[in-house]
């Protein structure tokens, strides 16, 4: 299991003090046993790196919530997801290097941006899904580089459980391990849980949209020959966009086998982009799509423009709603599905999206409602290097 260093390591029981000692003395290892469930209830309601903490204080605490124990449960379920966490490239400024550093990886709390180091040694030998859109809940999706069984992991609990191989449904097969075009066919460019037991991966360089079941013996294939297509995931379920559908697409868990049916129409017929990028914003989806416009018709590499179009997702209603300022919120883009909203404190810029277009390596950020877009200046080493650092990495250096 994956074990926990630095803030989240297991901290020494509580032994009773003597009574004797100061008046406001408290036996808080004696308290009842309703008491501390519901303690931790709010600890795990808040983040489940609070709730670990909770439980690793002592034996008492421990056996009180015996029957939330993370590793008792599925991988899949939803309580023990740590949704606010990113894993950082190894190679960020954020890396630990040490003696142990080749298992050893840091992890960074969107809303608190504090960072804790993670001991995750099954990672050695695959490879990890691409970013927030390819971590369902901040879980982990790792394809053995070999075999190309599929392994999903929580870095926090530890909860982990193996699927299939995906090299049946794949195109083509590997030639060595240097074959280079195979290894990108098998890279996850997006993921996501549906239902309880539903996983569903995107192989976006085979075009290829993958679901299986928890015990399930193979991968279906749900979708073939998208281009440029995004999957996200959002809350229970997996969103599918590209531009050759009509519109938003979600996965239909529960047709044998799953299948895409519409969420939302594109808001005009014939509605033009390249890429869509989707994000969860504190319980809402929002769907940005880019446009690239060349001012003279060619592939000039200085002599375009790229459009966004920002918008949000009422599933009730099955549209999709422009958004016209993000408020005090911030979103980083890279070049693949899945983003990040941010509050907006500090040097983060409000109302902003932050992006890098993959004909350069500047960053850029771009005002929602003005529309200006200006050079990222911010210097290295902070939050927002590590956000940007995290959704510019395209996977090629995670092979662990």
């Amino acid at each position: 299991m994956a074990s926990m260093s630095s803030n989240l390591r297991r901290r020494p029981s509580l032994a009773p003090a003597p009574r004797s000692g100061a008046p406001d003395w408290r036996d808080w290892a004696g308290i009842h046993k309703s008491m501390s469930r519901r303690i931790a209830g709010h600890a795990l309601a808040n983040d489940v790196a609070d709730y670990l903490q909770f439980r690793a204080t002592c034996a008492p605490w421990r056996e009180h919530t015996d029957e939330d124990d993370p590793k008792q449960h599925s991988v899949l379920d939803r309580r023990f997801h740590p949704r606010r966490w990113i894993l950082m490239p190894n190679g960020s400024s954020t890396y630990v290097a040490d003696d142990d550093s080749r298992n050893r990886h840091s992890m960074v709390n969107l809303s608190r941006r504090t960072k804790i180091t993670v001991d995750l040694p099954h990672l050695q030998g695959h490879t990890i899904a691409i970013g927030c859109g390819g971590s369902p809940g901040g879980v982990l999706v790792l394809v053995h580089v070999d075999t190309l069984v599929v392994r999903l992991l929580n870095p926090l609990t530890g909860q982990r459980v193996d699927l299939a191989s995906v090299a049946p449904v794949l195109s083509g097969h590997r030639m060595g391990h240097r074959d280079k075009e195979f290894s990108r066919k098998c890279k996850v460019l997006g993921a996501g849980f549906a239902g309880d037991s539903t996983v569903v991966l995107h192989f976006g360089w085979d075009n290829k949209l993958v679901s299986s079941n928890l015990g399930g013996d193979h991968w279906e294939i749900i979708s073939q020959g998208d281009l440029y297509g995004s999957v996200f995931p959002f809350r229970g379920k997996v969103y599918f966009a590209n531009q050759e559908r009509e519109g938003l697409m979600v996965v239909d868990a529960e047709a044998t086998p799953p299948n895409l049916v519409l969420a939302a129409r594109w808001p005009t017929e014939g509605f033009n982009f390249r890429f869509v990028y989707m994000a969860d914003s504190s319980g809402v989806l929002l769907v940005l799509t880019n446009k690239v416009d060349y001012q003279r018709g060619q592939r000039v590499d200085d002599d375009y423009t790229v459009e966004f179009n920002l918008f949000q997702l009422d599933a009730e209603a099955g549209v999709l709603i422009r958004v016209k300022d993000l408020g005090k919120r911030a979103m980083f883009v890279g070049d693949y599905s899945g983003a990040l909203v941010v509050s907006a404190r500090g040097k983060v810029v409000r109302n902003a999206i932050y992006f890098q277009h993959d004909l350069h390596e500047k960053l850029l950020v771009r005002g929602v409602s003005d529309g200006i877009t200006r050079p990222m200046t911010e210097a290295e080493g902070g939050f927002i290097d590590d956000l940007t650092t995290y959704v510019r990495w395209n996977g090629s250096k995670r092979e662990c």
